[in-house]
This record gives structure tokens, C-alpha cells and sequence, in this order.
């Protein structure tokens, strides 16, 4: 005759399955945000299917060391000796390509250009984008790298990024009083910020449990890396330098954003609108005319 049990025991089998879905809860609500995380930070694979030469730019590769001893391939366009050096930082998922255009333009001009690629984009190994909290470190490698170089001055730094990249220059820039000018393309004020806009343009929904919980990883990420909370875009120490700032009407948020971000300064700044701000690589007379806009705001404040 089967044993029946006895009310305490029951009770305790009870919790036992409680205690047991409470935990299967819990490792799926910690590993769902950490897989979309990790999805959503690592860019797209996107060939670099042009190098200089097709400009008919001479260029040499040179290595850049970068945060955690890690090395990655610059491409070095030698200008007019003594004069500033400008880095080319393309934004998420967009490769050196992109920008030869715009190197090209800086180059008539006799600037000395580095042509730097983000973290996992580009001609880079395959890995995850952090979103500007590496990327900053490594672009601060890449201002050291252009310093170094015979042809470039070193007091006269100029920057070119694109949202990561944009943001990653304004922090970097902080640190390196010798970097005077700045020219930041859909930018933002926090990490968190495009961390959103990255949910949003990879699932096309806005829900706040992924936000919260992808939230979550990049404050784990942020504790990994040294940078809490975040890197913060320094205003005090951009206050001597300038600023340009660019919209575009395909990157609606980000252009918000950017306006957003331009109130707050207190620099030398000015803010340009485009229909299309820069993404891959783009030919047409609205490109032309950003290139020559960005090329007059280096020559006039370096």
C-alpha cells in the first residue's frame, strides 16, 4: 500500500519545485540579456574593398597598440611635413573604405591622416564592439601612434568619428590636451545611450526588460574594464577646444541626440545638418560637399 505523505513533507517537495523554477528563471533571465548583449555588439563582417591607392593616395601600414597590448593595422597617409595630424575613426560596423573620400580631401590639404578601424570592424578579427568604453583607450593609442610620426606635428591634433567613434574621440580627447579639434558624426553623450539604439535597429522593438537587462551587461563590462558607470565625455576639458558636430536625417535618434549633446558644450562648437550623415561608403555631390565642409573646419582651427 503506497505510503501517503505526510503534510510536512509535501510542503518541502513544494518548495523544492518552487526553489527550482525560481533558479531556471533566473539563469535564463541573466543568459537571455547576455546572449542579445553579445548580439548586438558585435558588428556586422564588412569587407574593406577599397585602399588608398584607388584616391591615388601613397600610404604604408603601420601598427597601432592598442588597449590590452592588442595590435591592429592603420593605414598612414603622409602630408605636408610639420603640419597636423587627423584621425580618421569610422563608426560601428563601417571599415577604413568608408572614409577614403573624406582622406582623400584632408590629404589636398596637406593634413597627415591615420585611418583607424574600430574593434571588430572593418578588416578587424571578428569580436565585440564595447561600445566606446575600449574603443576610447584604443583611439588614445592611435593619437600616441600620429605624435610619433616625423611628418606630423604633435601639437596639432585633429580627430574625425563617427557615433562609437565620434563619442570614443570626445573622451579620448580629454586626456590629450594636444588634440584641438574635433568633427564627431552622430554622437552621444553615453555608451548606454547607442546601446539602446542598437537594440532598437537590431529587433526593431523598444522593450524595456532588454534595455534593463542588456543595461545590466554593459555595467558588468564597464566594472571589467576599469570604467564604471561609463566613460564620461569630459565637458570641462573640451572646453578650449573645437567642436564640430554633425546631423544627419537617416540617423533620426542619433541626430537627437547629437543636439542634445551640442546644448550641453561649452567649446568653440558649431553644428552642421546633412539628409544623410556617414555611414558606408558614399559618392555624390551631398558627400562632396560634406568632405569639403569637414576639410574647412580642420584647416580653419588646427
Amino acid at each position: 500500500m503506497k505510503q501517503r505523505l505526510t503534510a510536512k513533507v509535501r510542503i518541502v517537495h513544494t518548495l523544492g519545485k518552487l526553489l527550482l523554477a525560481v533558479l531556471v528563471l533566473g539563469l535564463i533571465a541573466i543568459a537571455a540579456p547576455g546572449f542579445l548583449f553579445y548580439k548586438v555588439s558585435r558588428p556586422a563582417m564588412a569587407g574593406e574593398t577599397l585602399d588608398p591607392s584607388y584616391y591615388l593616395l601613397k600610404y604604408s601600414t603601420i601598427r597601432v597598440h592598442a588597449d590590452n597590448g592588442r595590435e591592429t593595422d592603420g593605414w598612414w597617409i603622409a602630408g605636408k611635413r610639420g603640419a597636423p595630424g587627423i584621425v580618421l575613426y569610422p563608426g560601428f560596423g563601417m571599415t577604413r573604405s568608408d572614409v577614403l573620400s573624406l582622406a582623400s580631401a584632408l590629404s589636398s590639404a596637406e593634413f597627415n591622416i591615420l585611418i583607424f578601424a574600430q574593434r571588430g570592424s572593418g578588416a578587424s578579427p571578428p569580436q565585440s564592439s564595447t561600445f566606446g568604453l575600449k574603443e576610447s583607450r584604443d583611439l588614445i593609442s592611435a593619437i600616441h601612434s600620429v605624435q610619433k610620426r616625423p611628418e606630423s606635428d604633435p601639437a596639432r591634433i585633429g580627430i574625425w568619428g563617427v557615433d562609437v567613434g565620434a563619442y570614443s574621440a570626445l573622451v579620448a580627447a580629454g586626456s590629450i590636451p594636444e588634440v584641438r579639434a574635433i568633427a564627431a558624426d552622430s554622437v552621444f553623450e553615453s555608451a548606454y545611450e547607442f546601446l539602446d539604439i542598437r537594440l532598437g535597429e537590431a529587433y526593431g522593438v523598444r522593450n524595456r526588460w532588454l534595455q534593463f537587462g542588456c543595461g545590466q551587461m554593459l555595467k558588468l563590462l564597464s566594472a571589467a574594464t576599469g570604467s564604471a558607470g561609463g566613460n564620461e565625455i569630459p565637458f570641462e576639458s573640451l572646453s578650449d577646444r573645437s567642436l564640430l558636430l554633425i546631423q544627419g536625417g537617416n540617423r533620426r535618434e542619433l541626430g537627437r541626440l547629437t543636439g542634445d549633446l551640442y546644448a550641453k558644450l561649452r567649446s568653440k562648437k558649431e553644428m552642421i545638418s546633412f539628409d544623410t550623415s556617414r555611414v558606408h561608403m558614399m559618392k555624390g555631390e551631398e558627400f562632396q560637399d560634406y568632405d569639403r565642409r569637414v576639410t574647412d573646419f580642420f584647416l580653419r582651427n588646427l
